[in-house]
């Protein structure tokens, strides 16, 4: 019998929409924040222990939240991920996968080597040099700072003169700039991808903001579009490039040319839910836990960010 757990920091309206679906297909559902799991080896094996030390059995993994914290926090956390991997459980996202996108700098690279458009991106060590550097692109750009880490549209600042990067408060000391793509009014796209060996779902909307930033967390309204094949195909492209079956791809397109913007590997849907009459977790539990594409070793032991 399956049991999914849900990994999330809170029972909210992406739990309840899964749990929703899983229910309706009389799957059972547990959920915990993964910072309350643990690993423990020994002569025979690994296993993930609950807090009271009883061991998590379970066929398939959703990963909602995966919180910040120092390298060896967030390190464990991924190393959680691979055990149940390994254990043959079914993880959506895999640690793999969720490393290609928390880092914007890897993602950024990735997708340069695959030949997708980004806008220009600088990635630099220490303030003063990131200072230094802003005074010579100023000349030509204006610029996005984004917290490497970072999601939901949290500390993004617009840099359009070099005080606006003085007063940013970094203790990770490593600045990662973008360029700037103005478009008026001020909007991109969101395309939340679906996927396995055999399906595929895609739901595309716009996101117009109140600022420079979109993301619906920040007060984004959401509006469906019609389907823009480039803006599909290219966000499909993307999600290849960095083998994620589910996620959520950040367009703009301007001139003609469609600019990835970023790719979550956690990504919410609930501002694209608003825009489309399909039940989005139904079409998540269908691809990722009832599809027959999943490995028939997986066993019971152990369709937007907005």
């Amino acid at each position: 019998m399956k049991k999914v757990l849900i990994l999330t920091d809170k029972k909210g309206w992406h739990f309840q929409q899964l749990k929703k679906s899983l229910t309706k297909n009389n799957i059972s559902t547990e959920s915990i924040n993964i910072s309350k799991l643990l690993i423990t080896t020994d002569s025979k094996n690994t296993k993930i222990l609950r807090e009271d030390n009883s061991e998590v059995n379970v066929s398939d993994v959703i990963v909602r939240y995966i919180p910040g914290g120092s390298l060896e926090e967030i390190v464990t956390y991924l190393n959680i991920l691979r055990v149940f991997k390994n254990q043959g459980v079914n993880v959506i996202n895999t640690a793999e996968n969720i490393e290609k996108t928390v880092d914007k700098s890897l993602t950024s690279i990735i997708l340069k080597n695959n030949n997708i458009l980004t806008p220009k991106t600088w990635i630099i060590r220490g303030k003063n040099k990131a200072i230094k550097l802003t005074q010579e692109l100023l000349k030509n750009y204006i610029l996005i700072y984004k917290p490497l880490f970072g999601s939901q549209g949290d500390n993004i600042r617009k840099i359009s003169k070099v005080s606006d990067i003085k007063n940013i408060n970094n203790s990770s000391n490593i600045y990662y700039l973008q360029e700037f793509i103005s478009i008026k009014p001020n909007h991109d796209y969101r395309v939340l991808i679906i996927k396995n060996k055999n399906k595929q779902f895609s739901y595309s909307m716009a996101r117009y903001g109140n600022s420079f930033v979109n993301n619906f967390s920040k007060g984004g309204k959401c509006v469906p579009i019609p389907f823009d094949k480039e803006i599909v195909n290219t966000a499909f492209k993307s999600a290849e490039a960095l083998d994620m079956p589910f996620c959520g791809v950040d367009l703009i397109k301007k001139d003609n040319l469609v600019y990835v913007i970023e790719v979550n590997s956690i990504p919410a849907w609930k501002g694209i839910q608003s825009t489309t009459n399909d039940t989005v977790s139904d079409k998540i539990v269908e691809i990722f836990i009832k599809s027959k594409d999943i490995k028939k070793n997986f066993v019971v032991k152990s369709k937007f960010k907005c």
